[in-house]
């Protein structure tokens, strides 16, 4: 049973009365029973001083007569004992039987009056088997008069007192026990109210406060419990808050972060690691195995967990390219960052084939311009040769300068030079105008165009100069692979009810699968010598991929080899009617 603690000061106050009260009521006898039988001895001394002046006053009487006479003045038991120790008379026993007596000379009192003239004793008797005291005193005649009293009245007495302490013991008990129990109650409700202000602290009820104003060692207790209860508040919040910043630091990292324990059990990871190693959102407890099996992973993680500070070291998960760091905790477990570097290695790819493709680009019509101006340095050049070579010159240039533009309207619009200023446009309008300028070559080739592009639809929200780039981009890709006979087509379809679909399809010889997702990089060319043999600068489908983004749209492609090329982006639709 669990006692509270009132209980154990409600029965340490009981115990301690009843324990007062058994040590008065056992020492009652020593306190009272010593002083009445001291008592009754000096009395019984008296006493024996009268019986000797009596046996000193009747030398030749019958010594048993004389002691039951003695008897019956006194009320005492009398014994009159010769200095051998036998007895001569004794009330004690009936007439005639005294020779039968034993004898007393080893009785202390005897010895004690022979030795002192006079004595006292309290002892059991042998002959009545009771408790007696015992006056003895040496007569005249050399005898000893002995006086025996029984001491059941001092007990009685003795009883008598120790019963009456025993019932006011009860009754203080009683008493003591009933105002212990309040008291107990009072003096422990302040240590409650602190119980439940102290197992507040541990939970969530930390905004708890005693405001006792008494100004006793209670009152000084609860003041500080509720200072300490405050400024437990107050640290808890700033931790909290510094939890939560530091949560929100982490979570936003673009790094990714795995905290693992002393056994190499997953803690915790944030979202970009999770997005690395393709984990789910609960993550607590996996072991390393279930993160990743790449031999240089675990090594990391062994390395890590032996307290050893791992450097950046290059790991590969799942054709990701990772850069990894590793520090130990000081009281166990370790912290793992991973960078991801991938675009960082896909980005410097494109930064080398930019670099290539562009010197390529500009390497092919200044090479032709620097032999054809050297040879129309030779002044015996004929003028059909000479008008030639400066047809060739004047086309080079012109690609040299459209490969410049188009590098410097890439170049706008990836450093936000470029500004979209959207405005309510009708799609079939602008595609129209954008075509205009390929009439006539599309004429020629013998390509027409085609619109199917419905009223719900053909309202949208763009840029009017860079919707026609982009068309002007795709028209010019679409002439380049479409022979004589074919069809562009440009439908547009709602998608969403802020977004419309452009497709612009042609019947062209298509694009392999294998190309197709690089097909929007710039100076890539899925047929490099034919876009070049008929002027394309390999920059119009990144310009057109840039500049839908700006929009907030999506641009692919799908295409089948003989079949033709879809090129297909969203733009916003337009509010106004």
């Amino acid at each position: 049973m669990r006692l509270r603690a009132h209980h154990k000061l409600f029965l340490s106050y009981c115990f301690l009365l009843v324990g007062v009260v058994i040590a008065l009521s056992l020492s009652v006898e020593r306190a009272l029973r010593g002083p009445l039988l001291d008592q009754a001895a000096a009395e019984l001394v008296r006493e024996l001083g009268l019986g000797r002046e009596l046996v000193e006053s009747a030398p030749g009487a019958d010594p048993d007569s004389l002691a039951r006479h003695l008897a019956q003045v006194t009320g005492h038991r009398v014994t009159i004992i010769a200095p051998d120790g036998r007895v001569l008379g004794e009330s004690g026993v009936a007439p005639g039987l005294v020779a039968a007596v034993e004898n007393h000379s080893a009785r202390p009192e005897f010895q004690a009056a022979l030795a002192s003239g006079s004595a006292t004793a309290v002892r059991r008797s042998s002959t009545v088997d009771v408790d007696l005291l015992y006056g003895a005193v040496v007569t005249g005649t050399g005898s000893v008069l002995r006086f025996a009293v029984g001491v059941e009245e001092v007990d009685s007495a003795v009883a008598r007192v120790r019963r009456q302490i025993l019932q006011v013991g009860a009754i203080a008990i009683l008493i003591a026990a009933i105002l212990s129990f309040l008291f107990s109650l009072a003096v422990t409700r302040p240590l409650r109210r602190v119980r439940d202000l102290a197992a507040s602290m541990g939970g969530e009820e930390v905004a708890l406060r005693l405001r006792r104003k008494d100004q006793d060692e209670f009152g000084e207790l609860d003041t500080a419990l509720d200072a300490l209860a405050a400024e437990l508040r107050r640290r808890l919040s700033q931790l909290e808050g510094e939890r939560e910043e530091m949560n929100a630091l982490i979570d936003s990292m673009a790094e990714g972060v795995l905290a693992i324990g002393p056994d190499g059990a997953l803690r915790r990871a944030n979202p970009a690691a999770r997005l690395i190693f393709g984990l789910g959102a609960d993550v607590a407890g996996l072991p390393p195995e279930a993160i990743a099996r790449r031999r240089a992973f675990l090594d990391l993680v062994q390395r890590v967990l032996k307290g050893e500070a791992v450097p950046p070291t290059e790991l590969t998960h799942d054709d990701k390219h990772l850069v990894a760091t590793a520090e130990p905790l000081p009281r166990g477990g370790a912290v793992l960052v991973f960078l991801d570097t991938s675009e960082l290695r896909r980005l410097e790819g494109v930064r080398r084939d930019f670099v290539a493709n562009a010197s390529h680009e500009l390497k092919t019509p200044l090479t032709v311009v620097r032999g054809h101006a050297e040879t129309l340095l030779d002044e015996d050049l004929p003028p059909e040769l000479r008008r030639q070579f400066g047809n060739s010159l004047r086309a080079n240039v012109d690609r040299l300068q459209s490969i410049l533009d188009d590098l410097l309207d890439l170049s706008r619009i990836e450093s936000g030079g470029w500004r979209i200023l959207p405005e309510p446009l009708l799609l079939d309008e602008v595609v129209e105008e954008s075509w205009m300028s390929f009439s006539a070559a599309a004429g020629e080739q013998g390509v027409s165009l085609g619109t199917q592009i419905p009223e719900d639809a053909g309202r949208i929200e763009a840029d009017p100069e860079a919707l026609r780039q982009i068309f002007s981009n795709l028209f010019s890709n679409a002439l380049r692979y479409t022979p004589s006979g074919g069809r562009i087509t440009v439908t547009a379809i709602p998608i969403e009810p802020d977004w419309v679909r452009v497709e612009v399809r042609d019947t062209g010889s298509g694009i392999p699968a294998a190309h197709l997702s690089r097909i929007f990089e710039r100076f890539y060319r899925a047929d490099p010598a034919r876009s070049r043999a008929d002027g394309g600068t390999g920059l119009g489908l990144s310009i057109v991929r840039h500049l839908v983004e700006r929009h907030g749209g999506r641009v692919g492609a799908d295409s089948e080899v003989g079949r033709g090329t879809t090129i297909h982006f969203t733009l916003p639709r337009s509010a106004l009617p």
